[in-house]
């Protein structure tokens, strides 16, 4: 069962170390020897194509599927791939894979809500095998793959690899799982980052911590929607860190008469929606949701849910555009020199 992102995760930097995550660090201990002991037991293996991997390493929100969406989009827009395939884990979907999406016919609870986020505007494939995946997404025509997580998988080699950070929330308290929300150090991850991208203003002071060797891209995520100022709206979503959608619907102006925080990767009962929509008609509200949510709802509800629309803005998307173009070159050239 999906659980909420605890508080002290996130707590602020000037607050006093909780109980909570001192009783908690002997765990954080275990689980980083069982991820190092995990990883040094696990082969890689190399694709025939370039592979990108956008990636981050705090547990939850991040910003990590609108960056893997709005790259494809900058890849195809300047031709620096005809077909990109996503390659994701499938994280919360019940199918192995490898599977290709199909936006559809599969529901979330096969193929993992991000998935099926992703496979509306391009091929997608899950595979909790990233190598096996990447074989399928190459025998369908992939020119290229950009996985959707994997940074932390050591299975399936990475040309590129982006670190994607919250600008907001930064690390965290900065501890490791459980007593924190890092799946490994940062000193750590920086070896096998090639470039970070850093999603709204840097409030955690994130840049000071990356080398300068390591270019940073700034994004910011916009939304796209026009409030209507005589309705009443109720939000609710299943994030890592809902209160950043509820900060957001705030900033686009809309009245909330109240909202609602689910787990991460929440599945939506018809009781939940049930008592939604019973309140909205009490209220006469609009229920308003994320689209990663949405796909999360029955069928038979989405019509009665709105959506807030994002999009990913790069802050110099030709700085961007000229260091994948060149990182790209430099693959193609190894791979020709390649006995």
């Amino acid at each position: 069962m999906p659980l909420k992102t605890p508080a002290f995760w996130y707590r602020s930097a000037d607050r006093p170390t909780t109980a909570t995550e001192i009783a908690l660090t002997p765990f954080s201990w275990i689980y980083d020897a069982g991820r190092k002991i995990r990883n040094s037991g696990i082969k890689t293996e190399k694709a025939n194509i370039p592979v990108l991997c956008v990636g981050n390493i705090v547990s939850g929100g991040s910003g990590k599927t609108p960056a893997v969406r709005a790259l494809r989009e900058l890849l195809r827009a300047n031709n620096l791939s005809k077909t990109p395939f996503i390659l994701s884990r499938g994280y919360g979907g019940t199918l192995p894979g490898p599977v290709l999406v199909d936006h559809d016919t599969h529901r979330f609870s096969e193929v993992g809500d991000e998935p099926l986020l992703l496979a509306k505007e391009g091929q997608v494939i899950i595979s909790r095998n990233r190598p096996e995946g990447a074989k399928i997404a190459e025998r369908f025509g992939a020119d290229l793959i950009l996985m959707d997580d994997g940074f932390q998988n050591p299975s399936l080699k990475k040309n590129v690899s982006f670190l994607v950070i919250d600008g907001s929330s930064g690390l965290g308290n900065g501890k490791l799982l459980p007593a924190g929300p890092l799946r490994e150090p940062l000193n750590e991850a920086l070896e096998r980052t090639d470039a970070a991208i850093l999603i709204g203003e840097d409030e955690r002071g994130i840049k000071n911590k990356i080398p300068a060797h390591i270019p940073v891209f700034g994004a910011s995520i916009k939304p796209h929607l026009t409030p209507d100022p005589h309705k009443n709206y109720i939000g609710f979503a299943g994030l890592g860190r809902p209160e950043k959608f509820k900060k957001t619907l705030e900033d686009c102006g809309l009245k909330l008469t109240a909202f609602y925080a689910f787990a991460d990767h929440h599945p939506y009962t018809d009781g939940d929606m049930q008592k939604l929509l019973q309140e909205a008609n009490l209220k006469k509200a609009v229920l308003i949701t994320t689209e990663k949510d949405w796909v999360r709802i029955s069928e038979i509800r989405r019509s009665q849910i709105q959506t807030l629309p994002i999009a990913l803005e790069w802050s110099a998307p030709e700085r961007l555009t000229d260091f994948l173009s060149n990182a790209l070159e430099n693959i193609t050239s190894k791979k020709a020199r390649a006995p």
